[in-house]
């Protein structure tokens, strides 16, 4: 911040006293006192943006293709098993498919935020920043997280139309598509999709689909969320009556309000870790995993994911997915 002699520019920040040095970044005049001052708003504005950076990278710890396809990797090899000399081919070439589109968009992202890491780096431990820094940085903050949070929108789809005797199977990716859309097509689903974006009158509305092995996602919007209602997020065990209501449901395995986990007829606050960051418009993702005993929650909004395992001894076989939407009436 250069020195400038000023006799008629009063300081913008207290306006009475002459302004005697002008910032370079916003080209406002500043007394003495309110340049330190102005310099130290600078410096909390530029630890947010390393706040912001370094939440990011956190995110991305262990983020590698192989930990983004796994799950992908699991259903193909599943379903190469079944049909063995068949689909190899079709198994070999969805395979490729999924690992070459996560490298690339998970090398791109990892690669412009080692960029900006350097940048904002060089930045802090020489001072060379200004307020048009500090908005360009978290721009390109802003769009980073936008396209790590767009490179988890892929799903595998088979395709049932196929003439083949064995579903084909591919890589469905949702990155660019509208998602009240992109909703999963079974019946399970269309069902749910009434209840979540349309509400259903009835606030106790769950589902009949029933699993004892492999792995099904489930992708949901929810549209209406406000400080009268609930979301619960899991699964409940057949043998249990889907009418009862949840929170006295022991066989329930899932999340809820109030940073809530339920482990049948455990409920604990905080679990593994987990916060409540429900929202209106919020799309997330259930994969109930039968074969490891275990269900995830991913909110694509945040890129967070939930992950409880669950006793069969609490909560046997067939698993329901169950998600309530709880209006709460005084």
């Amino acid at each position: 911040m250069p020195f400038v002699q000023s006799k008629n520019t009063s300081c913008a920040t207290c306006g009475q006293t002459a302004g005697i040095f002008i910032c370079r970044g916003c080209s406002q005049n500043f007394c003495m006192r309110h340049t330190n001052d102005h310099r130290e708003l600078l410096e909390k504005q530029m630890n947010q943006v390393f706040l912001s950076h370094n939440q990011l990278k956190q995110d991305m710890v262990g983020q590698t293709t192989e930990h983004n396809c796994d799950i992908f990797l699991q259903q193909i090899e599943r379903w190469e098993q079944q049909s063995i000399n068949k689909i190899r081919q079709v198994a070999n070439d969805t395979r490729q498919q999924v690992l070459t589109t996560v490298r690339q968009r998970t090398d791109n992202v990892k690669e412009k935020l080692a960029l900006l890491t350097k940048q904002l780096s060089e930045a802090r431990e020489y001072g060379n920043y200004f307020e048009n820094d500090i908005s360009e940085w978290t721009e390109k903050l802003q769009k980073l997280k936008r396209t790590f949070i767009e490179q988890q929108k892929i799903q595998l789809h088979e395709d049932r139309s196929s003439p083949a005797f064995i579903s084909k199977i591919s890589l469905d990716d949702m990155s660019n598509d509208n998602p009240t859309e992109s909703f999963p097509r079974s019946a399970y689903q269309s069902k749910y999709q009434r209840f979540i974006i349309e509400r259903n009158d009835d606030p106790y509305k769950t589902v009949n689909s029933d699993y004892s092995s492999g792995v099904h996602s489930f992708r949901f919007k929810i549209k209406e969320y406000g400080p009268n209602t609930s979301v619960i997020l899991g699964i409940i065990s057949k043998t249990v009556s889907e009418d009862i209501d949840t929170y006295i449901n022991r066989t329930f395995y899932g999340w809820s309000e109030k940073n809530l986990v339920y482990l049948g007829d455990d409920i604990k606050a905080n679990y593994n870790g987990y916060r409540t960051d429900i929202q209106a418009d919020d799309i997330f993702m259930l994969n109930i995993d039968c074969d490891r005993e275990s269900i995830s929650l991913t909110n694509e909004r945040t890129a967070r994911t939930h992950v409880l395992g669950v006793d069969i001894r609490k909560c046997p076989f067939p698993w329901q997915p169950n998600v309530r939407f709880i209006d709460n009436k005084e």
